[in-house]
Formats: C-alpha cells, sequence, structure tokens
C-alpha cells in the first residue's frame, strides 16, 4: 500500500437559477436541485439527500476496502441510510436546519460468523469519514468574494 499523507480536496460548484447547483467532481457532473413542490427543477437529489447517500457510500465503500481484514466475505449488502430533519429551519424558521437524528440499517449477506461481520462494522463505523464529519463538531470556515 502507498504511503498515505493528509490531503487537502477541493470542490468547485456553479449555482443555475432557479434553485440548482453543478458540481464536476472528477469528471463526474452532479446536479443538486430541490422538488418542484417547493421551487426547484427536481434536476438532482437534495444536498441533505445527497448527505445520506454519502454515509451509505461511505459504509459500503470502507466495509469494501476492510472487508479481508476481518474474514468477512460480503456477498450482497444493502445500506438504508433515513435522517429526520425539521424543513421548517432551511425555510427560515428557527428550528435547526439540518439533521436531528441520523439512523442506518445495514444488511449484509456473507457466510462470515456474526461476530467477525459485527467487528468489520465496528471498524467501519471508526473509519468512515462521512460518519466522523456528521457525529464530531468539523469547523467549516465561509470567506465571501463579493465580485
Amino acid at each position: 500500500m502507498p504511503t498515505l499523507k493528509p490531503k487537502k480536496m477541493t470542490i468547485k460548484a456553479h449555482y443555475e437559477p432557479p434553485t440548482k447547483v453543478i458540481t464536476e467532481i472528477g469528471g463526474f457532473r452532479l446536479v443538486q436541485d430541490l422538488p418542484k413542490e417547493i421551487g426547484g427543477t427536481g434536476e438532482g437529489p437534495t444536498p441533505t439527500a445527497l448527505l445520506l447517500a454519502s454515509l451509505a457510500g461511505c459504509f459500503g465503500i470502507v466495509s469494501a476496502i476492510h472487508r479481508d481484514r476481518f474474514g468477512v466475505n460480503v456477498e450482497s449488502m444493502e445500506i438504508e441510510v433515513s435522517g429526520l430533519i425539521d424543513v421548517r429551519g432551511f425555510m427560515g424558521e428557527n428550528v435547526k436546519p439540518g439533521f436531528t437524528e441520523v439512523s442506518a440499517v445495514i444488511r449484509i449477506k456473507s457466510d462470515a460468523p456474526e461476530e467477525a461481520v459485527k467487528k468489520l462494522i465496528e471498524f467501519v463505523r471508526e473509519h468512515c469519514p462521512i460518519e466522523d464529519t456528521i457525529e464530531s463538531p468539523t469547523p467549516v470556515r465561509v470567506e465571501v468574494i463579493k465580485e
């Protein structure tokens, strides 16, 4: 395995009216939007849905990378992530705008012992960058440049 060092990731996005944000990520085009019923064009998932999808993706990828370490042959894996959010906060009311709870159900089909599967998922949760970012305070600095 190559020597790994801390890495800065930078993502650039641009806004397209009325509510779309387009991001180019490693050769992929990601469209984020709002549903039509709340003023969007419905051309992409919401940023909050993508946060949940990122957590599911992280669980799956970290599992794939480390399954051999725990002797877990994964025949199939389904990851369901849910979040409880009060959209009134997003709409400007004085309630928490972000998720108040996030939960996941991971279904793994494997011939490995249940204890090995549990140890793998415990390791995954300890090493998933998305869960770590959601669970622990991460400073966000914003600089505004008026052009």
